[in-house]
């Protein structure tokens, strides 16, 4: 007998008791996932690392994923260092100062400049 469990937070596809089995289902950001669709959401590729923003190659914010090097910028499209700080507007990501030159002041239904 197959037992559905849920939707991978990814692809959307129900589970099957077989796939947590066998090791190909995880959770994350209070989700389960399909492994192979944990995927940064700046450049839409798969994020690897067994151990899932612990390490090196990614990080979340704001309930997103990103690869440390995809985390930019909207403005500069310059890497955001982990640990220092940033600035969002829109689910938009700025460093501090692209944020403090361009968008601070900004009335909050005016558009963002172009990126």
């Amino acid at each position: 007998m197959v037992v559905e469990l849920m939707n991978c937070g990814g692809c959307k596809e129900r589970f099957f008791r077989e796939d947590v089995v066998r090791g190909e289902v995880i959770s994350l950001l209070n989700r389960m996932w399909h492994k192979e669709h944990i995927q940064c959401v700046f450049c839409k590729l798969t994020i690897t690392d067994e151990r899932y923003f612990r390490s090196n190659r990614g990080l979340v914010a704001f309930d997103r994923l990103f690869h440390i090097d995809c985390f930019r910028c909207a403005i500069c499209h310059k890497t955001i260092p982990q640990r220092r700080g940033f600035y969002e507007r829109d689910l938009m990501l700025y460093d501090e100062s692209c944020y403090m030159m361009y968008i601070k002041d900004l009335p909050p239904d005016e558009e963002t400049p172009p990126t």
